[in-house]
């Protein structure tokens, strides 16, 4: 799992709502995670790559409370991502002399290879590429809610 460390901009508007009631303090951070993490799926979403358009639709955000703070997860609600993101290796029989699979139509398909997929790390390199640009969306978002509180 990658992190992205704060700047010291951060850190002074995150003092800065310390002043506030802790539900509210929560919910403004929570706000801007996920202002921070939307950047990062927007991005997501334009690498992946399209067959059905079922991954692209399942590129979600979940934040969760720890100790310590906020967090956000960019992932892709989908059984087949990693085969995607990850890659597989090409496939041969190791005792049988062919492979067999339930064909789409549900009939049997014989094979003797089974050609892997390239990885192609389209929510790494959204991330990498993004990063900056979630903290920027994090301080947006936190700057917003201060001047319109006068903090």
């Amino acid at each position: 799992m990658a992190n992205i460390t704060f700047n010291v901009e951060s850190t002074d508007l995150l003092r800065r709502l310390r002043r506030l009631n802790a539900d509210v303090e929560k919910q403004v951070i929570r706000k801007a995670v996920r202002k921070g993490a939307n950047a990062i799926k927007r991005e997501a979403k334009k690498n992946v790559p399209v067959d059905s358009g079922n991954m692209k639709k399942r590129i979600i955000i979940r934040t969760a409370k720890r100790t310590g703070g906020t967090m956000a997860f960019v992932r892709v609600d989908s059984p087949a991502h990693h085969l995607i993101e990850l890659g597989t290796e090409d496939r041969e029989p190791k005792k049988a002399k062919v492979l067999a699979f339930m064909g789409s139509s549900g009939n049997m398909v014989y094979v003797k290879k089974v050609k892997g997929v390239t990885p192609n790390p389209f929510l790494g390199k959204a991330f990498e590429s993004k990063k900056s640009n979630a903290i920027d969306a994090f301080n947006t978002e936190l700057r917003k809610f201060i001047n319109q509180n006068s903090l």
